[in-house]
């Protein structure tokens, strides 16, 4: 009987091990399971709150006409004729100047040597544009006779506006070119220097267009001015042609001068 008691306590503890393991597992799943289920459904007196995107043009593929104007079918035509730029989906080529000088229109006094500080001081300037822009001209034929000539724009110009420019013979000035051959040169003379109304402006490191006493021109440096001569300008550069270099040519492309990516 004893026996028979302690193994009948012994399966009491054990039903009830397992029966509290059990329970702890089905709460477990219960805790997963409500975890991992939606919640609820709600009344339909509540409804979720959506975000909605506003589109100014509805694209119908029915009636949609890539040739009507608009940059994308959702800008609609941004008041653009049909026809320009941006419209059909089609592009102009663009180009857009920088903020920097452009090409300057100067008028030509005359040829060096021979020219007469008369024929320097006569012609009328045109303006230069400003950084970024360009100007229109309309060209006479009897406004200047010996005409314009264009040059690379240059703020030294652009500080310098009643410059004119001089058609020189490069030995004229002493200038030696690559290939040792006679060329036109510009030289660009501002008549507004301080020199040509205070002599004691006029420095002997700087070159200047002066008129002798025969009024003829002579374009060079003085340590000090000579009786009867006068400042008519000074030297503001001289503008040089390309000239490739003798025999600068090789095997290689890439060496010549004359080579562009």
């Amino acid at each position: 009987l004893k026996l028979h008691h302690e193994f009948t306590s012994l399966g009491t503890r054990r039903s009830r091990t397992r029966s509290s393991t059990m329970s702890t597992a089905l709460v477990l799943v219960a805790a997963a399971c409500s975890y991992m289920l939606p919640p609820p459904c709600r009344s339909t007196a509540h409804h979720v709150r959506r975000t909605s995107v506003h589109m100014e043009q509805t694209y119908d593929p029915a009636s949609y006409n890539p040739e009507t104007p608009g940059i994308a079918v959702s800008m609609g035509d941004n008041g653009r004729p049909e026809g320009v730029h941006g419209t059909g989906y089609r592009f102009m080529p663009i180009s857009s100047l920088g903020n920097e000088a452009s090409p300057s229109l100067v008028a030509i006094a005359g040829a060096y040597p021979g020219l007469t500080g008369a024929q320097l001081l006569a012609p009328q300037p045109l303006p230069f544009p400003t950084l970024g822009k360009w100007n229109y001209h309309t060209l006479l034929a009897d406004g200047l006779p010996t005409g314009f000539v264009v040059v690379p724009g240059s703020e030294l110009l652009l500080a310098r506006p009643n410059t004119v420019s001089v058609v020189c013979k490069s030995s004229s000035l002493g200038i030696e070119l690559a290939d040792g051959e006679e060329h036109e040169v510009l030289a660009l003379i501002d008549r507004s220097d301080a020199a040509v109304d205070e002599l004691s402006e006029m420095s002997p490191e700087d070159f200047y267009a002066f008129a002798d006493a025969d009024d003829r021109v002579h374009i060079r440096w003085l340590d000090a001015l000579p009786a009867g001569w006068r400042v008519l300008g000074r030297l503001v550069y001289t503008q040089l042609p390309y000239v490739a270099r003798p025999g600068s040519k090789s095997g290689f492309a890439e060496m010549s001068d004359e080579f562009e990516f």
